[in-house]
């Protein structure tokens, strides 16, 4: 950093010096009110929409049905009731 020098050896009473102005001049203005702006593009709502039909489609389901039912027979899969209750009311159902 060209803005802190070092200082003397431990033990001195001076400490960091370190030059404002240099550090000032470097950094950019702020930008103009009204000049941010924040959102999803059209490109990116409809990337979600395909990465949510990809995840939805039947293969993926198998996928997930053939690894549930192996941890079902296997006597390893144990749903929370309270987990799914939750779900089901903030869903509405």
């Amino acid at each position: 950093m060209p803005d802190v020098r070092k200082t003397p050896p431990p033990g001195s009473t001076q400490g960091v010096i370190y030059d404002l102005a240099a550090a000032r001049a470097r950094v950019s203005p702020p930008a103009q009110e009204g000049a941010d702006s924040a959102g999803i593009t059209s490109r990116g709502r409809e990337l979600a929409r395909a990465d949510a039909i990809v995840r939805e489609s039947p293969e993926a389901r198998a996928e997930k049905v053939r690894v549930l039912r192996a941890r079902i027979q296997a006597g390893e899969y144990r749903p929370d009731p309270r987990e799914i209750a939750s779900r089901i009311l903030s869903h509405g159902l």
